[in-house]
């Protein structure tokens, strides 16, 4: 009896075991399954901009005249999409670290730099692998991108600094963009471009800021570290430098290519040259791909950089990105787009530049600005006067003899409504004011 009592518990006791082992499987399965998806191109802008709008509701109304503006900016736009004028941004990257393996090379980050560079230039040696429908669509950017060589106070830098902190992951609540909060506060935002690079946890790969009207002491990207640059210990599938390309374009107020909406086809990237687009892809899908927002024809662009697709398979912007970025960042960030912060600080700002003392007023006008150097120093002596609109192309020039203490009439009524850029300069002094016109 007692044997066949033994018997009975160690054949339960197996049956168990199996259960068990079953069950390990399956939770091991579904951990395997959880990874894989933490592992995708998981983008928090959204997140992070929704959570901004909660602490401060004003901000969606602020982003929907902005929207206005901007697309009245583009209707009245030309149709020409080429531009002689490039806009060299100063970057400052921030490393926040804990592991030896979070303390990314100075290598890694320069080759993020040179990735951006390509890839806003369409320079990337990839851009064959555009379906050729999507080709005549697909844009280089009037942007390009250098490590800052001046810090805030003018001494020379590198553009690179670091912190160890004891902050193990850090998520969409700007953490590390704070001292005190176990990051790195940013440089001045209208001077630099902030890149925070450190462990994020919730299989978040990054998120940027939508640039606005407003000043913003957040404003920038973060970045999770093994997806930064294309050398280095990189997360497969995220080793080519293009989660800082989608994030960065976010910061230009790019939106993602399927306008997150659910899938209702309803919603908008402001962008009339990419395809309605249902939801994300993912993987290296084959051309052409449809969804049930494109159902025929070429499909979604699922190498457009705003898609959530491999690094190896996104290769593009568009016309209608570009000079998105453009107006966007000319109207919220026209002094990052000036910035000096990438020459060296031997040729920084001039004694008298640094007393050079103009306005321009009233400004928006609905064309007609008065240029007031009133207090204008003689000592500045003549001046070339250049305008030139969002894309580069100059609309007025005119040399400035002895303007010291002159208002002059600056007429732009002829032109369209947008934002255009004043240059005033001479051997000595270079100063750059934004103007709007506005009817």
């Amino acid at each position: 009896m007692m044997n066949i009592i033994i018997f009975a518990i160690e054949k339960n006791a197996t049956m168990k075991l199996r259960m068990l082992l079953l069950t390990v499987l399956a939770i091991g399965v579904g951990s395997s399954v959880f990874s894989q998806n933490n592992a995708i191109r998981k983008c928090a802008t959204m997140e992070h901009w929704n959570g901004k709008v909660a602490a401060e509701p004003s901000l969606q109304q602020q982003w929907e005249v902005e929207e206005q503006q901007l697309q009245k900016m583009l209707t009245h736009a030309e149709q020409a999409r080429q531009t002689n004028m490039i806009y060299t941004i100063p970057v400052v990257v921030h490393v926040l670290w804990r592991t030896a393996s979070q303390n990314i090379s100075d290598q890694q980050i320069q080759s993020q730099i040179e990735v951006l560079n390509e890839d806003f230039a369409r320079l990337n040696a990839d851009t064959g692998n555009t379906p050729s429908v999507f080709k005549p669509v697909a844009a280089a950017t009037p942007f390009r991108f250098c490590l800052a060589q001046q810090d805030t106070s003018g001494n020379p830098t590198n553009g690179i600094e670091r912190r160890q902190t004891t902050v193990s992951s850090f998520s969409t609540n700007d953490n590390m963009k704070s001292y005190a909060t176990g990051g790195l506060d940013a440089w001045d935002e209208s001077r630099y471009l902030n890149i925070w690079v450190c462990n994020m946890g919730g299989g978040i790969l990054g998120y940027g800021e939508f640039p606005t009207a407003a000043t913003s002491s957040t404003y920038g990207l973060v970045i999770q570290y093994n997806c930064f640059g294309r050398i280095g210990t990189l997360m497969p599938s995220y080793n080519l430098g293009r989660t800082t390309v989608h994030e960065i374009s976010h910061c230009f107020r790019l939106s993602h290519i399927w306008a997150d909406d659910n899938g209702t086809c309803t919603g908008s990237d402001y962008c009339s040259d990419t395809p309605n687009q249902g939801a994300e892809n993912y993987g290296c899908p084959t051309f052409p791909l449809l969804d049930n927002c494109t159902a025929t024809g070429n499909g979604v662009q699922f190498m457009n950089y705003m898609d959530y697709c491999d690094d190896a398979c996104l290769n593009m912007f568009t016309n209608q990105q570009s000079l998105r970025m453009l107006n966007a960042m000319s109207s919220y960030k026209p002094s990052l787009l000036t910035s000096t912060a990438c020459m060296p600080p031997s040729t920084g700002i001039s004694p008298l530049d640094q007393v050079f003392n103009v306005s321009v007023y009233p400004n928006p006008s609905e064309g007609v600005f008065n240029l007031d150097m009133f207090l204008l120093p003689s000592v500045v002596g003549d001046l070339q006067m250049t305008i030139t609109d969002q894309l580069g192309r100059v609309v007025r020039t005119e040399a400035l003899a002895n303007p010291a203490g002159r208002i002059l009439p600056v007429d732009l009524s002829g032109e369209a409504d947008g934002v255009y850029f004043m240059k005033l300069s001479n051997k000595d002094v270079n100063r750059t004011i934004r103007l709007v016109v506005a009817r």
